[in-house]
């Protein structure tokens, strides 16, 4: 694997989720239509006391890892959505700046950040909703007190990303803000022993299957969040109504067709069944082919239909603090059983490439064979994208670190409320260090892997 340079962000990254008003996240649509754009302006900005030492290096290397090719965000965000949705430049320069605002440094204030940087790009000819959908904002991490590699609104237009003294971004935590500003909340996982949904707690770490859970820009969003945005169009994801046997194609498998994910009644919550497997089609010079270091039948449990709040249902807990790592089987599921609401999921095959995966409801066992599609055509509905919505929690992060008072914050653009990591013009955000970075495209969540890239 070819080791790029690695941005050296002083502090380890928190990535805390901000509220914003207003969002402007385009919903997708099928992928056999024009892609939904996004048009985001990327804005380089110095502060009073300290400046980006090369602005130029900072603005070439933006310009490759928002929209320079498969590997930009832009090819990213294509691939997952199959090309139902992308990001494009606002700019002609595709990043502007740098600007620099009437501020300091410190102490860490997002809010009035993304406002002043706003000011700056509108005195420069680029006006909100007018000329852009969302705005990035990228800043110098010297002698920075923020604490954190990237912030992004949940849903909304707004991402904050320090850069490195190397000029260099992290393409983790662009990803994952970005993801943020879609919609999906951090991405936690429960213990299920044995796959009895009756036995399952709240686990330590991440899901490692999504990059909102602590697996990079290795791996895709989880199926609950690809249902939520609409990204599994022509029956790919199935509502299932009555007991049937599936054979689930891979979520990322490069191929047309199939049906890769299971959307499952569970009373009042839906549990979501999906087939992972290694897609060669798409490549990253950092992190090899999508989902490399993920496989198996995974299942995640959306509370009250909210695909946003999806978690990882882990059958084998006890296997070692701060899962999430995403690499292999190691919380693949073979059944699961919730006795109360008459729900059996039982895995009969998995792996190369295709699972069978046979669903028993209201106690009526999965024939072994048949048409699978008879009485289970219905597709879920994609989630509805509310202006605004509560902040992600960021309890358990950071190394138990204490959260910073919650606040909000009236600019320009409406109210921003700061998640319970977040802070103030008086209140730094919390910092943390000594994650360390495990597996391929696997990190603990909040300690995203600060790495530049130079390709695109």
């Amino acid at each position: 694997m070819h080791q790029r340079a690695r941005t050296r962000i002083a502090t380890v990254a928190a990535t805390t989720a901000v509220l914003a008003a207003g969002a402007t996240v385009t919903a997708a649509h099928a992928a056999d239509e024009t892609p939904a754009e996004n048009r985001v302006l990327v804005v380089v900005v110095d502060f009073q006391d300290v400046k980006h030492s090369d602005a130029e290096a900072v603005k070439e290397d933006a310009r490759k890892e928002y929209f320079g090719g498969s590997q930009s965000i832009a090819g990213y965000y294509t691939k997952v959505s199959q090309g139902a949705f992308t990001y494009v430049p606002a700019a002609k320069d595709e990043v502007v700046g740098p600007y620099e605002l009437d501020l300091p440094q410190n102490p860490c204030d997002a809010g009035a950040v993304r406002k002043a940087a706003a000011e700056a790009a509108e005195a420069d000819g680029y006006t909100a909703d007018e000329d852009y959908d969302s705005i990035s904002i990228l800043q110098p991490s010297a002698g920075s007190d923020c604490g954190w590699a990237g912030l992004g609104s949940v849903p909304g237009p707004n991402t904050w990303l320090q850069v490195g003294e190397d000029s260099k971004i992290s393409k983790a935590a662009m990803v994952h803000e970005f993801g943020h500003n879609q919609g999906f909340g951090h991405h936690e996982r429960d213990e299920c022993p044995d796959g009895d949904l009756a036995r399952c707690t709240t686990g330590e770490g991440y899901s490692g299957k999504t990059p909102m859970g602590g697996g990079g820009p290795g791996v895709g969003f989880a199926a609950p969040e690809l249902i939520s945005r609409g990204w599994l169009p022509g029956g790919q994801a199935v509502t299932v109504k009555k007991s049937a046997t599936f054979t689930l194609s891979a979520l990322f498998g490069g191929k047309a067709g199939g049906v890769r994910a299971l959307d499952i009644p569970l009373g009042k919550d839906r549990l979501v069944v999906e087939y992972r497997h290694e897609d060669p089609t798409y490549t990253d010079d950092e992190d090899g082919s999508l989902d490399a270091a993920v496989e198996g039948v995974h299942a995640y449990l959306a509370p009250e239909g909210d695909y946003n709040k999806s978690r990882l249902l882990d059958p084998t807990p006890g296997e070692g603090k701060g899962k999430g790592k995403g690499k292999g089987k190691e919380d693949a599921i073979t059944t699961l059983t919730d006795k109360k609401n008459k729900v059996e999921v039982e895995v009969g095959r998995s792996g190369g490439g295709s699972a069978t995966v046979s669903v028993g409801l209201d106690g009526v066992p999965a024939p072994a064979s048949g048409s699978a599609e008879q009485g289970n055509t219905a597709a879920p509905a994609p989630q509805a994208q509310g202006g605004e919505g509560a902040p992600v929690s960021e309890k358990g992060s950071d190394v138990g670190a204490p959260a910073a008072p919650q606040r909000a914050e009236k600019d320009g653009a409406g109210t921003t409320d700061l998640a319970e990591t977040g802070g103030s013009s008086t209140t730094p955000l919390i910092a943390a260090a000594g994650a360390a970075m495990a597996g391929i495209g696997g990190v603990c969540l909040y300690t995203l892997r600060r790495r530049g890239r130079r390709s695109a």
